[in-house]
């Protein structure tokens, strides 16, 4: 998969759907040059045989892990591999020295090993996270522009994220704060389960994980350090009749809020972050599929506050808002080969 010119671009675990639509952005950014589709379970076949949009790329199939034996130092590597995998690879991946490594699992988000293994499992190397930059652009961009390796955020974790950070940073966010969101069934990955399969999904919603979703402590870890003090924000998932996309919202009141403008606070906090759009009327997920833009809506009357929050789980949830943080890290423009509006209807 070739263009003119452009860094060439390796993808761990491409098999997956996050892998999917990170190659089909890829495909389309000016700056990209090979990509090498790496996945031991789908090695041999065309990349259109698991991922079926993309059969008008070319003829590529997907290769096997020897891939890796020849890195150069200019390559970029995404690792798209299920939670806990990728840090089989990364001390080796390291050493091989490429331009950028982006992952975008949750092997290396948490800075806390207790908060790791309290929501994964055991860690094999977790002294490598604090090499490790939190890739949610809208705060720390000038850091994942000095770092070449980047822990991309969930997808629900971005979702909350960006729904509470401008609070946060104001020191107006309210103690034992929730996130009420739903996702698509996209969140659940590739391989068909009861939490994807149709009949069970359509015309159903339902509540999973809760008081335990591994997004938590993620949220709680970015909101504290926004805060600059321990923040504790319940998220209470579910799951919709939907593909893609996420709907968040909260709800405050606090007397706090009866001489502060709220709507103002998020549309200058948001003013210099591309992706993100603070509207005046209520936000659908419809409007955001397969972009990577986030909708925000504030309302807000006397000393009541809700706010709302639309994104795309795949895309700013996932290979979006990877490609994001490749832009920052490799001196592109920030919105470089992301500007295109979502699909409507979908």
């Amino acid at each position: 998969m070739m263009h003119k010119s452009g860094k060439n671009i390796i993808i761990l675990g491409a098999g997956g759907l996050a892998a999917g639509e990170l190659i089909r952005l890829l495909s389309m950014h000016p700056e990209t040059g090979e990509i090498k589709a790496i996945s031991r379970s789908q090695k041999g076949k065309k990349l259109y045989e698991t991922h079926p949009a993309l059969r008008h790329l070319n003829s590529s199939s997907f290769h096997d892990l020897s891939i890796l034996e020849n890195i150069e130092k200019e390559d970029i590597i995404f690792c798209a591999l299920p939670h806990g995998t990728s840090q089989k690879y990364m001390e080796d991946l390291m050493a091989k020295d490429p331009a950028c490594i982006i992952d975008i699992a949750a092997d290396y988000r948490l800075k806390n090993e207790d908060d790791y293994t309290s929501v994964y499992a055991e860690h094999q190397n977790f002294n490598l996270a604090e090499k490790f930059i939190y890739g949610l652009p809208e705060l720390n961009s000038t850091l994942i522009k000095d770092s070449k390796y980047i822990a991309n955020p969930g997808c629900f974790a971005t979702a909350a994220e960006l729904l509470l950070l401008p609070l946060a940073k104001a020191a107006m966010l309210p103690d034992n704060s929730s996130v009420f969101a739903v996702t698509g069934s996209s969140g659940s990955g590739i391989q068909p389960k009861a939490g994807t399969h149709h009949p069970h999904r359509s015309g159903n919603m339902y509540a999973y994980k809760l008081l335990n979703h591994q997004h938590e402590p993620e949220i709680n870890q970015l909101l504290s350090e926004a805060a600059g003090k321990s923040v504790k924000t319940r998220l209470i998932p579910h799951s919709g009749p939907f593909v893609r996309g996420i709907h968040a919202s909260t709800y405050f009141k606090h007397e706090s809020f009866c001489n502060f403008d709220s709507q103002t606070l998020y549309k200058d906090f948001y003013a210099n972050c591309p992706f993100v759009s603070v509207l005046d009327t209520p936000v659908k997920i419809k409007e955001v599929a397969t972009s990577n833009f986030v909708h925000i809506h504030v309302h807000q009357i006397k000393e009541e506050v809700v706010i709302t929050l639309a994104l795309d789980n795949l895309c700013k949830g996932a290979a979006g808002q990877a490609i994001q943080n490749m832009n920052l890290y490799m001196g592109y423009d920030e919105t470089c080969g992301l500007t295109h509006p979502g699909a409507f209807p979908c």
